[in-house]
């Protein structure tokens, strides 16, 4: 896993206000969605076998919680601009 993608994860966004007593994290999408938005931004070149195994191999950064896999918003974006720029995982 990339430092960068560690750096996202373990990031925290505070609200735009300043108020640094409301802080949330980034939106999470389930492996299915992320899957989906992928195929949509890059053009439909990744298999769903390709995107679940780059998961399960921990290419792509999830988190479980309970019975649920869940992929960060931020980490799907860079997936997506190095899928646009040709980069293998």
């Amino acid at each position: 896993m990339t430092e960068t993608l560690r750096r996202r994860a373990s990031s925290i966004i505070h609200s735009p206000k300043g108020d640094s007593s409301t802080v949330t994290a980034p939106p999470m999408l389930s492996p299915q969605n992320a899957w989906r938005v992928l195929c949509r931004r890059t053009g439909g070149h990744i298999s769903r076998s390709t995107f679940y195994r780059w998961v399960s191999e921990g290419k792509v950064l999830s988190f479980r919680l309970g019975e649920h896999i869940l992929i960060p918003w931020p980490t799907l974006e860079e997936l997506i601009q190095r899928c646009l720029k040709g980069e293998r995982l």
